[in-house]
């Protein structure tokens, strides 16, 4: 582990410490177990779901938008940050673990800088990091209890597969992301801009975007301003212009 990276964790470590005391550990590499399930489930996943193949040029652009990310943030030694495009209209990000990161169709269209999907992968990385795929898990099913569940956790259904969103961990990793997405050079309240347009959607309630918009509102609030990036990367205009091609055709 570099210098910076080490800063980082000790950093991490304080701000997870203040975050939610419930918070076991960070985990920085992913872990025997969370390796286990991960391969468990992405077999179901690439035998079940619709899935751009790996060499398609948006899933090349989106892994390479991600890969940056990784490096500008100081996360690139924490994982292998690999990212799938699941083609649904829905607007929906998740992880499984082990850098394993599922975005759909709907989302990288909605979508309008690289800032707002900075903020949307900076919030998976922080599922990671958070340690939510090294706690223990129920056995009932998948992805089931995928964050680690909690009495007022909400249970949803994708295909075969089900999973469990507990809001406490969707507010720990919406706090970390914002730190991970400062760190790659985004304004980091990119993610209350995403989240404020999401909530407006009609995306599932299970995702209490009014509590978590609060919350991350609060967290920013006295954050000092920075030189954040402002123009799109090639790789995202040229995704977006891809998506937008395959919507237009007949």
């Amino acid at each position: 582990m570099s210098l910076d990276s080490a800063k980082f964790a000790t950093a991490l470590a304080l701000l997870l410490a203040m975050l939610s005391p419930a918070l076991a550990e960070m985990s920085l590499q992913a872990c025997p177990d969370e390796v286990a399930r991960a391969r468990d489930t992405l077999s179901t996943i690439f035998i079940q779901w619709p899935l751009r193949p790996s060499g398609d040029p948006v899933a090349k652009d989106l892994q390479t938008i991600t890969s940056e990310l990784a490096l500008r943030s100081g996360e690139q030694h924490h994982r292998q940050w690999r990212t799938h495009v699941l083609r649904d209209s829905k607007l929906n990000a998740f992880s499984i673990g082990d850098g394993h990161i599922f975005v759909t169709e709907g989302i990288l269209r909605f979508v309008d800088s690289e800032a707002e999907l900075a903020a949307l992968l900076s919030h998976e990385f922080a599922h990671h990091i958070a340690g939510h795929f090294c706690q223990e898990k129920k056995k009932a099913g998948l992805l089931t209890h995928l964050f680690g569940g909690g009495d007022n956790h909400q249970q949803h259904q994708v295909g075969t597969l089900s999973a469990s969103v507990d809001p406490d961990k969707e507010r720990d990793a919406d706090r970390i992301g914002a730190v991970i997405l400062e760190r790659g050079g985004f304004n980091p309240r990119n993610a209350v801009l995403l989240a404020a347009r999401m909530s407006t959607t009609g995306t599932p309630a299970h995702f209490h975007y009014g509590q978590r918009i609060e919350a991350m509102q609060t967290f920013l609030a006295n954050r000092p301003s920075a030189n954040w990036y402002a123009k799109d990367s090639a790789a995202f205009l040229d995704m977006k212009a891809k998506l937008h091609g395959e919507q237009a055709s007949p």
